[in-house]
């Protein structure tokens, strides 16, 4: 197996010492770096040795880098493109000069990533139907632990799997917290809830879940008295998009997941239009989602100019960053 001494044997030049500074930041941010990864920025490396003479990567040396090369895939070009926008970055904080590589470049490098995004009016009318939801024959717990589980996803935009494993001791009443414990990529992380959110889930806590034990689920199945199962939240939702007759142009129902998308690109829109800049809002969001590599992120920056802007209230994206969760949703 090759070790990272073997990767992190960079050619000489004026930028070498600052790649291996860089790798040890993203390191130390806890954001992973892959083998794959160390392989692309040798790469740039060497690119960026032999085409400047200075610390400086000017506009005309950064569009010779970027520009697009045979047979190669869009999720690959899309992935130099992020490493040059990022490592750019990284050397204008220790006094380097760079050309700000612009939106279009993102834009176009994910321009493959297409999720399902939810119209305001469809969560609405998702979180609709799951206060509507009939009682079971055996139990009737559900119709109150989905409605509470559809408004985290939408007013969070947390994973699927990071809600149902979700336990009482994870909800921070005094300091309007969920805390997600060692999710994927190993990370852990606190998830803000806005106010409207915090008043679903602070009720639901104290009518359900604060009377058991602090390791019990904060949602329990009825029928298996352990957390909800991913493919119990699958059928469900399959149910509730077809009761609410959501159906994309491919004709396939959306996945749990498009409302973690939406989430991503209503944030980033809001923070976007409040006048923030990418290099600020594409890191505060990764945090708050728990996105390990700044990339996964930056996938969400073509669909905020692709005409998804009524996805956002006009009225409130001045006042906050992350989309509230109304009484009808």
């Amino acid at each position: 197996m090759v070790n990272d001494k073997e990767f992190l044997a960079f050619h000489d030049g004026i930028f070498k010492g600052y790649f291996e500074k860089y790798i040890e930041f993203k390191r130390g941010k806890g954001e992973k770096v892959t083998h794959s990864t160390l392989i692309r920025l040798k790469l740039l490396n060497q690119e960026l040795n032999h085409l400047c003479g200075s610390l400086e990567i000017s506009r005309e040396t950064a569009e010779t880098i970027l520009c697009e090369r045979n047979n190669e895939s869009p999720a690959n070009r899309g992935l130099r493109i992020s490493d040059l926008r990022q490592f750019s970055r990284f050397l204008q904080g220790l006094g380097g000069r760079t050309w700000e590589i612009p939106p279009k470049y993102i834009k176009n490098a994910h321009v493959a990533f297409r999720p399902y995004i939810f119209s305001e009016e469809e969560l609405t009318a998702i979180t609709l139907a799951a206060d509507s939801l009939p009682n079971g024959r055996r139990s009737q717990s559900h119709c109150t632990a989905y409605p509470v589980i559809i408004r985290i996803l939408i007013g969070t935009g947390m994973r699927i799997g990071e809600v149902i494993s979700l336990r009482i001791q994870d909800v921070d009443i005094e300091n309007r917290l969920l805390i997600v414990y060692k999710s994927k990529n190993n990370v852990s992380r606190y998830v803000p809830m806005s106010e409207s959110l915090f008043v679903s889930v602070e009720k639901y806590f104290y009518e359900c879940a604060c009377q058991n034990d602090a390791q019990q689920y904060l949602f329990v199945s009825p029928y298996t008295g352990t957390g909800y199962s991913y493919g119990a939240m699958k059928y469900m939702f399959k149910k509730i998009f077809k009761t609410v007759r959501i159906c994309p142009p491919q004709g396939k129902l959306p996945r749990i997941h498009d409302v973690r998308h939406s989430f991503c690109t209503a944030s980033l829109n809001n923070m976007l239009e409040s006048g923030m800049n990418l290099y600020t809002a594409v890191p505060i969001l990764a945090a708050y989602v728990g996105h390990v590599n700044l990339s996964d992120t930056e996938r969400y920056i073509h669909l905020t100019e692709h005409g998804y802007r009524d996805f956002i209230e006009k009225e409130s994206c001045l006042s906050c960053l992350i989309p509230e969760v109304g009484d009808e949703h």
